[in-house]
């Protein structure tokens, strides 16, 4: 992106004039943090976040919306450093409602001091949202992608004095076809078994959402404002399983049970915050989140190959209904306390209530009247109270920074389940500045993994008879140790950051599946004992010219997995991997390309061994003044998909998941600034971008 300007050098002389370009890094890390500019990655554009978080280095997405960091699903999200009603609902679900356009930026803290929740076993992902400013603008996106899949947003930001104002608006439809295959052996009373199952499904989104912010400024340090996301989501998919059971000692049994199923959800986030000066912060946060569910199941019976009906079996028609509500209560408070120009003191509290209701109904039609089931229908009641306290100093010299802290929540759980607990997180961080260009740093951390109230409901879903699943009421927190050792070094047109990190979870949760009667499974959460992993994690990013950087992320690391699992006394250790390379493009100015690969090998999981994949995305770009033009094609391949193995664990029980992940999409985005915004925008890019001077 060129760039010119002036530079005065005496009354007398002045220079020739700087012409600056260069690709904006798409990665950056310091010791506290990675960050991720969402905006420098062109497949990214017209997506979502699902789609963005796909491409971070590190980060797997599996696809029902679980985040993986380093081999570890317990990762903690938030929204401008805070959570989110988004995430309350389907994971899967949340990360298709954000258009990119929407995010600024993604930061990664491996290791969270004191002054952070200690959720989380690996960390915390925070989401960072853009904001308004003092200047005019209008944007404008919209894309429309292969299979009916189309987006439009706009946002409108405006400065009035001291207020600034930021309005967006987000419509989006998503439709989908996914894959699954399960193939079982396990014994019944009819001797041996074999289960195969194949499930179609057609996922239709309807997503729309309005964000509000404001801020007003009182003085040079006071400010006040607030942010209001308003969201509903309508989905309804189709599916089918087939499912074939065979047995030694009585005829093979083969149905389809076919599915509609239709759901809603609609709520809101409101953040209300007061800046009473530079070095304090205080936030009132209410979600509120309401849903529901109406599912239509016919069952019906077969002779081999799914050809020919079997009328000895009646037909079967069900259906389903749920609602729930749920509701976050969040008051928190941050301040900094300058004792010398070396020496400060971070302090604050967090106060946070959840509160979530579920009544579930299950009915089988019986002499044309559906009546009620009441060992499938329930309902459930759950309240979490956390109460948190920090205190952190931190030491800052020439050449050493030391910030060390102490972290006190106390939680409560009440409804449903009652459990209490009180828990100490110290925090450890060090930093040494070897150079201007270098660093070493060194980081300890304790956290802890809240059970969610998913996990807890003991309460079966029959969705699928064959697979039954449930939540535990005794289940408990994971505790986790985290240690790093980080080395920066910058080069004239090469970034290296290398990372040692270590793992260790007590009281590791996992979805654990026993065989019961006949061809069914129930799959469950436990405390299976304890995982360990260690590795090295590398990001390199080389400018190879001003119009083509190259951009490498590597990281191995080893996984041990102890506990009983399916009965089975299980001792894993395996070695996994991953790379990511990512290369951007300029040229003539106007355009520009971006092509980058993924590898991941296979990763222990408690639900089995997840099996290698790789997928490789393209995207164009073309600018055209306040229009450009943008194509992007995901998983060209069309490699991308999810495979449990289970045999390690003593177990056949193998799983197939696949997405409709191989998509193109194209759009377009008009940007209308006043003369302000384009200044403002120059110097940002200044900061912002990897820059090469051509001459003087």
């Amino acid at each position: 992106m060129p760039f010119s300007l002036a530079a005065q050098v005496d009354s007398t002389r002045t220079l020739k004039e700087v012409k600056v370009e260069g690709i904006r890094s798409e990665l950056s890390t310091d010791p506290s943090k990675k960050v991720y500019q969402v905006g420098a990655n062109l497949t990214n554009l017209g997506g979502n976040l699902f789609d963005i978080l796909s491409n971070i280095p590190s980060i797997y997405v599996t696809s029902d919306g679980h985040v993986t960091y380093r081999g570890n699903q317990n990762l903690t999200l938030f929204f401008d450093g805070l959570p989110a009603g988004i995430v309350s609902s389907s994971r899967a679900n949340a990360l298709s409602l954000y258009p990119a356009d929407q995010i600024d930026r993604i930061e990664i803290l491996s290791n969270p001091g004191a002054k952070y929740t200690a959720e989380g076993s690996s960390g915390i992902l925070n989401i960072v949202l853009k904001k308004g400013s003092k200047s005019e603008s209008l944007r404008i996106n919209s894309n429309v992608g292969t299979n009916d899949k189309y987006a439009l947003s706009a946002t409108y930001v405006k400065g009035v004095k001291r207020w600034t104002h930021l309005i967006d608006l987000n419509l989006r439809q998503n439709s989908r076809n996914n894959y699954q295959s399960l193939y079982r052996e396990n014994q019944s009373r009819f001797g041996y078994s074999q289960i195969t199952q194949n499930t179609d499904e057609i996922n239709r989104d309807y997503n729309q959402s309005l964000r509000l912010n404001s801020t007003y400024t009182l003085s040079k340090d006071r400010s006040i404002g607030m942010s209001f996301i308003g969201r509903l989501s309508r989905d309804h998919n189709s599916e089918t399983r087939y499912n074939k059971s065979e047995f030694v000692s009585t005829a093979d049994r083969l149905y389809a049970r076919e599915a509609d199923k239709k759901g809603s959800d609609y709520g809101f986030d409101l953040n209300l915050f007061y800046n009473p000066s530079a070095n304090g912060k205080i936030d009132f946060l209410w979600i509120s989140n309401q849903g529901s569910d109406a599912n239509q199941f016919y069952q019906h019976y077969f002779y081999e190959n799914f050809e020919t009906p079997n009328p000895n079996i009646p037909e079967r028609f069900e259906r389903s209904a749920a609602s729930s509500q749920n509701s976050t209560l969040l008051l928190q408070g941050d301040w900094t306390k300058t004792i010398s120009p070396r020496l400060k003191v971070d302090y604050g509290f967090r106060f946070n209530s959840r509160f979530f209701t579920n009544d579930f109904r299950y009915e089988r039609l019986k002499e044309e009247l559906y009546e009620r089931d009441l060992e499938r229908s329930n309902g459930f009641d759950y309240q979490e109270h956390v109460q948190a306290a920090y205190l952190s100093q931190a030491y800052k010299s020439a050449k050493w920074n030391v910030d060390a802290g102490l972290r006190l929540e106390a939680t409560e759980i009440a409804g449903g389940v009652k459990q209490n607990y009180v828990n100490l997180f110290p925090a450890l961080s060090i930093l040494h500045l070897v150079s201007t260009t270098e660093s070493l740093s060194f980081g300890l951390s304790t956290r802890i993994t809240r059970p969610s109230y998913k996990s807890l409901n003991p309460f079966i879903s029959f969705a699928d008879p064959l697979n039954l699943n449930s939540g535990n009421p005794n289940l408990k927190p994971e505790r986790t140790l985290l240690l790093e050792l980080a080395h920066n070094k910058d080069f004239k047109s090469l970034s290296v950051s290398n990372t040692l990190f270590y793992r260790e979870i007590t009281g590791l949760v996992g979805r654990v599946r026993t065989f019961l009667g006949g061809d069914t499974t129930l799959t469950r959460y436990e405390n299976i004992s304890k995982s360990r992993a260690w590795g090295f994690e590398n990001i390199s990013t080389w400018s190879i010219t001003k119009n083509y950087k190259v951009t490498l992320n590597s990281s191995i690391f080893q996984t041990d997995l102890e506990g009983l699992i399916n009965n089975t006394e299980v001792s894993l250790n395996r070695w996994s991997w991953n790379t990511r390379l990512n290369q951007q493009f300029k040229w003539n100015k106007q355009w520009s390309a971006q092509i980058s690969g993924i590898f991941q090998s296979e990763q222990i999981n408690p639900f089995g061994i997840i099996q290698p994949f790789y997928t490789v995305d393209f995207g164009v770009k073309k600018d055209f003044g306040k229009l450009s033009i943008n194509a992007r094609v995901n998983d060209i391949f069309d490699t991308q998909k999810t495979v449990y193995d289970s045999r390690p664990f003593g177990l056949i029980s193998d799983i197939v998941r696949k997405k409709e992940t191989r998509i193109f999409f194209i759009g377009f985005t008009y940007k209308l600034e006043t003369k302000k915004m384009k200044e403002a925008l120059e110097r940002r890019r200044v900061n912002e971008e990897e820059v090469e001077v051509d001459d003087f």
